[in-house]
């Protein structure tokens, strides 16, 4: 329900100066701005007054001050503000006694139009005027997908939609599966996806797709994010930034659809993560995908020199820290792998070595497996068979590496299970 007080004239201006900062305020005359035309009628003639004030010096020192600052943001606005500067001037040299005795601005035109030599000048500021407003109609369009992306990634700056990393997405730790969105934020993302479409029909190309392709992906409707990314390809096929996100698309499409086309989704995942690679060797979004992508589809050691390659690139943001996890994961997972033989030979290297951060790290991966590839079990079968041969050395050293399993957990946990 429109709150009606929003279409107040002092409301409007207020708004119009760059004074509104109440969120839900701003909200409600967006959306009238891009439903109610009437409202939009009546908003451009409160700006037009505005400009009129400003430029025959009637506003207060504080409205000129906050009107000036709206000024850089909105090319619209300043073009409008020199055709009525150049009118007025033309005004001037015309007719300066009608100014000065004090009418209206349109008053002083209406003399000014009166004189047939005029109305040439008045043509030539007319048709330029209509360029202009051409020009700013389409350069307002092909804006729209910026402003609404740009509302978007406000909306997921608290949790990212996707695992995987959208072009120009700043980070976000990656949520569990979002349910249905507050209220607030379905009127938004109602309001953004009608926009992108409406922005993708007028003006089709590669921005136009993209951004609407993004929008599908955020919203985990991966099928229709694939069809707006492939449209953008065929506008701009060197585009890393696309190439990347059309790999999200598939990535994710992969982990959440069926298992019959998971290792086609992810294949094509990491296609496009590589061509985006090669087309950008900086784009970190794409060098952090294409790692995700090598670990998903089992390829460890491929997987472990990309994410290598990705903090050579980025070592201290926090994108940089959950590659730093997962490079952990993944080193834990390859452990797991392992033989029980090979994780007692790495463990045993590590502990007469002295690298106690390496044993203790492999006690840990394999401490809570009950199964063979733990290693106090070996130790302790290592221990029994040692002494059963007469390996008198051998037994020694698993009885300290048991010892020293024991010490750890103690001053790790207080736990004395291992401690002989």
């Amino acid at each position: 329900m429109i709150d009606e007080s929003l279409k107040s004239e002092k409301t409007v201006r207020e708004y119009l100066l760059g004074r509104v900062s109440d969120e839900a305020t701003l909200e409600g005359l967006e959306e009238l701005l891009f439903t109610d035309e009437e409202f939009c009628s009546e908003v451009e003639l409160v700006e037009d007054s505005l400009i009129n004030d400003y430029v025959l010096g009637r506003m207060t020192e504080a409205d000129a001050a906050s009107f000036s600052a709206t000024l850089a943001d909105n090319p619209e606005r300043r073009f409008k503000l020199e055709l009525t500067e150049a009118l007025r001037e033309k005004a001037l040299a015309e007719k300066p006694e009608v100014l000065e005795a004090g009418p209206s601005f349109f008053a002083s035109l209406k003399a000014f139009f009166r004189q047939p030599k005029m109305i040439a000048t008045f043509a030539v500021l007319l048709i330029a005027a209509l360029v202009s407003v051409v020009y700013l109609t389409s350069r307002r369009s092909s804006s729209t997908g910026a402003d609404d992306l740009a509302e978007l990634r406000q909306i997921y700056q608290k949790e990212r939609p996707t695992e995987t990393r959208i072009a120009e997405f700043g980070y976000a730790p990656a949520g569990e599966l979002r349910g249905e969105p507050e209220e607030r934020d379905r009127s938004r993302l109602r309001r953004i996806e009608n926009s992108l479409i409406e922005a993708t029909e007028k003006s089709p190309g590669a921005r136009t797709h993209h951004s609407l392709g993004v929008f599908y992906l955020t919203q985990r409707k991966y099928t229709d994010a694939i069809r707006e990314f492939e449209s953008a390809l065929k506008f701009d096929a060197s585009s890393a930034k696309i190439h990347n996100d059309l790999g999200a698309a598939y990535f994710e499409l992969a982990k959440s659809g069926g298992k019959e086309k998971r290792l086609e989704n992810l294949g094509r995942a990491l296609e496009e993560f590589t061509k985006a690679t090669e087309l950008d060797g900086n784009l970190l979004e794409a060098l952090f995908n294409r790692s995700l992508a090598l670990q998903e589809l089992r390829l460890p050691r491929e997987a472990k020199e990309s994410w290598a390659l990705y903090l050579q690139k980025d070592s201290s943001s926090p994108w940089a820290e959950e590659a730093r996890r997962q490079m952990a994961r993944l080193e834990s997972e390859q452990t797991l792998f392992k033989t029980p033989e090979q994780v007692l030979e790495d463990f045993l290297a590590a502990y007469r070595n002295r690298d106690d951060a390496r044993a203790q790290k492999i006690h840990n991966e394999t401490k809570g497996l009950l199964k063979e590839a733990a290693v106090p079990l070996q130790l302790s079968k290592r221990y029994l068979l040692a002494k059963r041969q007469g390996a008198e050395p051998e037994a020694r050293e698993s009885l300290d590496a048991l010892a020293y399993i024991g010490s750890f957990e103690q001053s790790q946990s207080d736990e004395f299970f291992f401690l002989s």
